[in-house]
């Protein structure tokens, strides 16, 4: 079990350094990512500039043992967030764009988008239950 926890750790780390970085450098896509899944204006330069050093915060309490169950609780709570934001607005008829890794996900949100949030669940589960 500790080889399936340590995986689950760093695979979600990965995932979350891979956000969170690409979204540095990624700034206006960032903001105007936020600003397209409803958040107003005053407050999506902010959630732009904060939101990235969360993911990055996240991966650093998951690769930690001894903070990794508090990274998979955070992990879990930003990946059901966004699944959220990304159902109520498919639900709404939107589909802004997911910049969910900068700019390589430049495309609109889709069933496909909560999907892959599902599934990166996963791993998040197995850390909050096993870590």
């Amino acid at each position: 079990m500790d080889t399936v926890l340590l995986v689950a750790r760093l695979v979600m780390a990965a995932v979350f350094v891979v956000a969170g970085v690409t979204k540095l450098f990624d700034r206006g896509g960032t903001r105007e990512a936020v600003e397209g899944f409803g958040v107003p204006s005053r407050l999506a330069g902010p959630g732009a500039i904060a939101l990235p050093w969360v993911e990055l915060g996240t991966a650093v309490l998951l690769v930690v043992p001894t903070t990794s169950w508090w990274g998979g609780l955070l992990a879990l709570v930003l990946l059901a967030a966004f699944t959220v934001a990304v159902s109520v607005n498919l639900g709404r008829g939107r589909a802004p764009a997911c910049r969910c890794f900068g700019q390589f996900t430049p495309s609109p949100v889709s069933v496909t988008t909560v999907l892959r949030n599902v599934v990166l669940a996963i791993p998040a589960l197995v850390v909050v239950i096993a870590g």
